[in-house]
């Protein structure tokens, strides 16, 4: 299924402060202000029986609580009347589910609900989104696996057209990788964490520059800026430091080895140098002009 085999069709907000939406595939969604009157229309319109699904809470613009419930009703209804601290202010939630009964409803799946949730995680992390909620990985069978995938197509989809992401997961293995979960894997790996920074760290005594890439045609593009001391393009003429690439299982590249592919010294007098990362199945090369290297064996998760 792709994009284009899927419609969208949104209603402006009714008097009850109620915003539907739904595909022409599965998806169908309530967005609501956090009022009890609000969620009990909803509960009369979904027949007062049991409607499982996945739901979003709002707290401020930047700052969300992803969540899965087998009664969407009773779980928002306690969210309301009970919140948790880390998401006690809330103002907003967005329902989602297939517009079905439990009975009949693919949500009605725990371990489906769940792989889900740990999917809109990591989506709205991807999306510079605070989340508060942590998830739990599952594992699918043959059928569960079919429907999480189709769902997730479907929800990125949805979730576009409703402007409340801007872009989606990168192909399994290549998702960027952010923060306290990039720190988790040094440590695990058996690196000395020093300072940490968003851009730039110490990692065993060393600086390290912290790059995703910009994905682009022919790889993963990480340019390298200024020669000031200390700056990226200094620190890899001289060979002191790391590259850290935050996504595919993490690589912590030696500048040393970065050197290896710039045989043009003239290329330190440039404003820009641009290197290339590229993904394949069971490798991962760094690429500078013409000049390539395998550097597999500097993922710290395989």
């Amino acid at each position: 299924m792709s994009n284009s085999d899927i419609g969208y069709h949104e209603d402006p907000q009714n008097s009850d402060g109620i915003i539907r939406a739904r595909t022409t595939k599965q998806i169908r969604s309530w967005e609501m202000s956090r009022t009890i009157k609000a969620l009990e229309v909803l509960n009369s319109e979904l027949g007062r029986i049991e409607f499982p699904g996945i739901y979003i809470l709002f707290e401020g613009r930047n700052k969300v609580y992803i969540g899965e419930a087998k009664s969407i009703y009773i779980r928002l209804k306690t969210h309301m009347s009970n919140p948790e601290d880390k998401i006690k202010n809330w103002s907003e939630a967005l329902i989602i589910n297939d517009g079905r009964p439990a009975m009949q409803s693919d949500f009605n799946d725990t371990v489906v609900r769940k792989a889900l949730e740990l999917y809109l995680i990591k989506l709205f992390k991807a999306n510079k989104y605070t989340v508060v909620a942590q998830g739990e990985p599952q594992k699918l069978n043959a059928i569960q696996k079919f429907l999480v995938s189709t769902l997730r197509e479907e929800l990125n989809f949805f979730l576009l057209k409703k402007n409340v992401i801007t872009k989606v997961l990168e192909e399994k293995g290549q998702e960027e990788v952010f923060g306290d979960e990039l720190k988790k894997i040094l440590e695990k790996s058996g690196r000395k964490i020093g300072e940490w920074g968003r851009y730039e760290a110490i990692i065993d005594d060393k600086k390290a520059f912290i790059r995703p890439g910009s994905k682009k045609p022919k790889g993963w593009q990480i340019t390298f800026r200024g020669r000031k001391p200390g700056s990226f393009i200094d620190s890899l003429q001289k060979g002191e430091g790391y590259l850290l690439v935050s996504r595919n299982g993490v690589l912590l590249i030696p500048l040393t080895e970065v050197q290896k592919v710039i045989l043009d010294k003239t290329a330190y007098e440039q404003d820009t140098i641009d290197i290339w990362i590229v993904f394949a199945e069971e490798k991962v090369t760094l690429s500078y002009k013409r000049n390539t290297i395998d550097v597999t064996k500097f993922r710290l998760i395989n």
